[in-house]
């Protein structure tokens, strides 16, 4: 009786962590993957913008139509907050169906896939900035 009441617990333990799904990027994991990097990201498969991640936590925001802004990013728990010309924060997951292996869903749902994480940063001298 009681090896097969523990036999349901651990199965109920595994099936639930399986169900649950990839836990998001930690702030370290985060920093690894991103930093000295640029990365494009997609919103339902239509290119959504791309972001490089200069040293000192300085990020460059450059959408679709070139248009860029310079801000600032840190992590608060699980989530990678990035300031603009406002706070956005984000989760950043892996995930093997987007094309570099992660997506990411802000804190009012939505949710974009990262295309390519390339080493080096662009700046956007010459560019208009928003």
């Amino acid at each position: 009786m009681y090896a097969a009441t523990a036999c349901v617990f651990a199965l109920t333990l595994w099936s639930g962590s399986a169900l649950a799904g990839p836990e998001p990027l930690e702030k370290q994991e985060f920093y690894d993957l991103m930093q000295g990097k640029t990365a494009t990201f997609s919103y339902r498969g239509e290119p959504y913008g791309s972001e490089a991640y200069h040293d000192g936590r300085v990020v460059i925001w450059r959408d679709t139509q070139g248009q860029c802004q310079e801000g600032t990013w840190h992590s608060i728990a699980d989530y990678h907050c990035f300031r603009y010309d406002h706070m956005s924060c984000w989760k950043v997951f892996p995930d093997e169906e987007a094309g570099a292996g992660h997506h990411a869903v802000s804190t009012d749902g939505l949710k974009v896939d990262f295309e390519t994480i390339t080493d080096g940063v662009f700046d956007c001298q010459g560019a208009p900035l928003s």
